[in-house]
């Protein structure tokens, strides 16, 4: 049978071909907005809004909507 390495064993070299802990935190933070982005769309459809309804109701433009 194979052993197979620990996180913990491992996470120290992984951080740092990442760029360190300050690359990892950044890396969760854009992939955290993605997901809330993509929440936000679905949502948005689901209730049968145009992104420029949720502009308007937001007071911002649709291509900063689009951009959320």
């Amino acid at each position: 049978m194979t052993k197979f390495p620990e996180w913990s064993e491992v996470r120290a070299d992984v951080v740092a071909a990442a760029g360190g802990e300050g690359a990892v935190t950044e890396a969760r933070r854009r992939n955290q907005a993605y997901i809330d982005g993509h929440r936000l769309a679905e949502r948005r459809k689901a209730v049968g809004l145009s992104q420029t309804d949720v502009a308007d109701k937001m007071g911002v433009t649709k291509s900063r909507d689009s951009q959320i």
